[in-house]
């Protein structure tokens, strides 16, 4: 009898150690899954957009027509004209003198047509000023007159001369907003003058606007 009950309680003590001994087997093994995710944006470069233009409450193309300090007879300037194709340019500005004294100035928009604030980071004077006589006068007399004859651009409250090339800083233009560009051309008064005509070339002045500051 005593024999009976030793065997049970063996044989109960070898399926406990057996169940543990399974319980055990499962713990052991595991697996570790994992999900890696990342994405990627491009913005269309051509949302970011900011155009010349005539008016200050939308972008257009009129031609810009520009402002004598003087009357006088033969002192002219031309219609300059905006063409937005490509890189955006504001072309055939021109003067003719016929005394120092004289200016004649230019007023037109950089319009934000983008989806960005756009920030205007520099305003450069690209190239040199060259006089050059033409029959009737010498280069002598015209290169004393030319020192008198200057451009000067103004962007907003920024203002740069071919003398002052303007680096900036913390100056935005918001979404669907303008803000006014002014280009003078100068024949300074006291300036020396020539006995003929002479031409004058003068630099071209590049607006650089980022999107970011």
């Amino acid at each position: 009898m005593n024999y009976n009950k030793g065997y049970k309680a063996l044989a109960i003590a070898a399926l406990l150690l057996g169940i543990v001994g399974v319980s055990l087997g499962y713990a052991a093994f595991s697996n570790t899954l994992t999900i890696s995710s990342s994405a990627e944006v491009k913005p269309d470069a051509s949302s970011f957009n900011v155009d010349f233009s005539s008016s200050s409450s939308a972008v257009e193309t009129d031609n810009i027509t520009p402002t004598l300090n003087k009357n006088v007879d033969g002192f002219t300037a031309t219609a300059a004209t905006i063409d937005n194709t490509s890189d955006p340019t504001v072309s055939n500005l021109k003067a003719t003198f016929t005394e120092p004294g004289q200016s004649a100035t230019y007023t037109f928009y950089a319009y934000n047509a983008g989806k960005y604030v756009a920030y205007l980071n520099s305003i450069v004077f690209q190239g040199s000023k060259t006089c050059t006589a033409k029959t009737g006068t010498t280069q002598a007399l015209v290169d004393t007159a030319c020192t008198g004859i200057t451009l000067s651009a103004k962007v907003g409250s920024e203002s740069a001369t071919t003398t002052s090339v303007a680096s900036l800083t913390s100056h935005s233009l918001a979404t669907d907003a303008a803000e006014q560009v002014i280009v003078t051309i100068t024949y300074a008064d006291g300036s020396g003058q020539a006995d003929g005509d002479f031409d004058v070339t003068l630099p071209s002045i590049v607006l650089t606007y980022d999107s970011v500051d």
